[in-house]
């Protein structure tokens, strides 16, 4: 016997076994990992709530101030400025001196002017006797021609002399005359060697100092300007092409300066000038408004950031604009939510108390229209229920018909006449109080219908009871840019979808994609 057997060994795995163990071992924690990553979370739908209150529609422009009345006070002579009275901001009364220009020159053409007045008289005077004697002579010769003494010659020559004189008398007149209207044309140059205000108002520029020459020649020079009154300013705006159609006299105006950014300051459209200006091959019209100014906050050059009020809507619902916006990801795509939106605007597209077309639409809730919510709300009995059910057989029917014309103008009066017949058949089974209650609710669609005029059809999503969105059809008015009025099925208090919600699809990485980039798709 041996001291030491051999002990047996067991049957030994090959390497490649192991490796392939290690291979499989790996990609279970792999796939075991990859199901257990964390999922990304879901983004939330936000939410808004309509809203009741006023929709303020207005254009935006800007423009600069100015006085009412702004006048440039010049000098139409020339000389040199010898006082200056007056500085900038002072307050001036109409015929305040302001300034004097060198009056000496004038003054010499003035007294020059009076002497030739003086020469003038004299010269009329000297003329006057020459005539007198002249008219003696003429006299004494036409008695002694008459009586024969001197031949008839003699008498024509002292005509002559006469006329003469005569003549001498209104050229000495006329000279005086004329010295008179040069005295007072240097009286006239001598006065405007004061130059006075023209206005009440206040100096906003000063352009002269003392000892200046002014030289008037074609255009007289500028040396001051004086705005007549502060407590009212004019505002220049300038509203582009695109938006001067919407802009009237009468119309509120809210404008902002940049030296008083907390302030705001109203005035009211004056005038809409009808006379372009082209920059940058950008057309603008110019717009006056007018503000008053009490406290003279506001001064001349100031930059208006300038709102014109076009339309404001009291007390109407309204929604923040982003909800009208929003779509789910699937219709966006143009999957079966696009149809379902666009079918409830189709649907629900007419004036409240038109209805959209029997059916399930999105703006048939209640499967019925406003035909069916009227009956609801008139409490019918059974009778009276069986015999409206073939009425409205046959109202959906014709809706259905008025839809499938696609215009929106035939699809609304065709609604509203299809309504009117139907509930022309229906009145004769109601009772006294039902037969007031729907002639009030009749009313009541009538109204809203004028309220919808110009509006056009849009849609909101609210959650459903399925948690997911669901398309309303509302008409869409006026909006500032924020918020934007609607009339439906809505009321105060609901909320709209602005955002949020499932994303769409998209790839993720996959650990076993294959050569050609695949992966697996995962909903975010």
């Amino acid at each position: 016997m041996s001291l030491n057997p051999s002990r047996r060994r067991g049957p030994r795995l090959p390497r490649a076994a192991w490796i392939i163990l290690g291979v499989v071992a790996l990609a279970f924690l792999a796939v075991v990992g990859w199901q257990m990553r964390p999922k990304a979370p879901k983004d939330p739908y936000r939410f808004a709530a309509v809203e009741r209150g006023d929709i303020t529609r207005a254009v935006s422009a800007s423009g600069s101030l100015q006085a009412l009345v702004t006048v440039d006070v010049g000098s139409q002579i020339s000389g040199q400025v010898t006082k200056v009275l007056v500085d900038f901001n002072d307050e001036v009364r109409q015929g305040q001196t302001l300034a004097i220009i060198d009056p000496q020159t004038y003054q010499s053409r003035v007294a020059q002017s009076q002497a030739d007045i003086v020469a003038g008289e004299a010269s009329v005077r000297q003329t006057q006797a020459t005539l007198a004697n002249a008219q003696a002579d003429y006299d004494r010769k036409a008695v002694l021609v008459k009586q024969g003494f001197y031949a008839p010659t003699i008498l024509d020559q002292a005509t002559a002399a006469l006329k003469v004189a005569q003549a001498n008398v209104a050229a000495a007149q006329a000279r005086v005359v004329q010295s008179r209207a040069t005295l007072r044309s240097q009286q006239v140059d001598l006065g405007r060697t004061t130059i006075t205000s023209p206005i009440d108002g206040i100096v906003v520029d000063r352009k002269v100092e003392p000892g200046n020459t002014v030289a008037a020649s074609l255009q007289a020079p500028v040396l001051f300007t004086i705005a007549q009154d502060l407590s009212k300013v004019e505002v220049k705006i300038s509203v582009d092409e695109a938006d001067v159609g919407q802009v009237q006299e009468g119309q509120t105006v809210r404008f902002t300066v940049d030296a008083f950014p907390d302030d705001t300051f109203e005035g009211v459209v004056t005038q809409v000038r009808k006379q372009p200006t082209t920059e940058s091959n950008v057309v603008a019209y110019t717009v006056i408004a007018e503000a008053d100014n009490p406290q003279r906050k506001l001064l001349p050059g100031m930059t208006a950031n300038a709102d014109i009020i076009i339309d404001t809507r009291r007390n109407v619902l309204k929604v923040p604009a982003a909800a009208l916006r929003w779509t789910p990801p699937d219709a966006a795509g143009g999957g079966s939510n696009r149809a379902a939106g666009g079918g409830a605007a189709v649907m629900g597209g007419g004036p409240p108390g038109l209805g959209g077309p029997p059916g399930g639409g999105g703006g048939q809730r209640n499967g019925g229209g406003a035909g069916s919510r009227i009956v609801e709300q008139l409490g019918l009995d059974a009778k009276q229920k069986a015999a409206w059910e073939p009425i409205a057989a046959d109202l959906r029917q014709k809706s259905m018909a008025a839809f499938a014309s696609g215009d929106r103008t035939a699809i609304r009066e065709a609604m509203r006449k299809n309504l009117d017949e139907a509930f022309g058949k229906l009145e004769p089974l109601l009772r006294a109080d039902q037969k007031t209650k729907l002639a009030a609710l009749r009313a009541s669609m009538a109204q809203g219908r004028g309220r919808t005029a110009g509006m056009r059809g849009g849609t909101v999503y609210v959650v459903g009871k399925d948690g997911k969105p669901t398309p309303v059809a509302v008409r869409v008015g006026a909006s500032d840019g924020t918020s934007t009025e609607i009339v439906g099925e809505l009321k105060a208090g609901d909320q709209v979808i602005v955002g949020g919600g499932p994303k769409a699809k998209a790839q993720g990485p996959n650990p076993f994609g294959g050569g050609g980039g695949g992966g697996v798709r995962v909903r975010l």
